[in-house]
């Protein structure tokens, strides 16, 4: 008798960065916001659409990013349970896991956008230039034919 073994492993990407978010944003910033109340609409295009755009071009993966995550799990000998494909997004993935009612991550996004967003931009500049330098490190090692 032949045993079949398989394994079951889920794949968690933080923001992905893709055509349609783009133009999501794109239709959202140029969208007629005339019969909103003005304080809403201040608040969702100068705070939200803002702190969003820059939460995703800082913490954000392409799907070729994570095409790459998915190819190493899948050809894994031993297949993890969980594989985070965003170790930077870990802190927001951390809040949702340790409150399910999502109380501590929506109270943490609100205080970063509204009380500490001054910090949270320099934060985000900084993780890019990180994640730009990681990017361009990892291209030399390939070049080098380490990998």
């Amino acid at each position: 008798m032949l045993a079949c073994v398989s394994s079951v492993s889920l794949i968690e990407p933080g923001p992905v960065v893709t055509e349609f978010e783009t133009k999501v944003y794109e239709d959202a910033e140029n969208a007629d916001y005339s019969t909103t109340d003005p304080e809403t609409a201040d608040m969702f295009t100068n705070l939200y659409l803002k702190n969003s755009k820059a939460i995703f071009s800082s913490l954000g993966q392409t799907p070729n990013d994570i095409a790459e995550h998915t190819l190493r799990v899948i050809s894994a000998a031993k297949p993890p349970f969980r594989h985070q494909t965003n170790a930077v997004y870990t802190p927001m993935t951390a809040l949702k896991h340790a409150d399910p009612t999502g109380a501590l991550m929506t109270d943490t996004f609100y205080k970063m956008v509204f009380k500490y967003d001054a910090l949270m931009h320099v934060s985000l500049k900084a993780i890019k230039v990180i994640r730009w330098q990681a990017q361009k490190m990892r291209q030399g090692v390939k070049m080098l034919g380490f990998r």
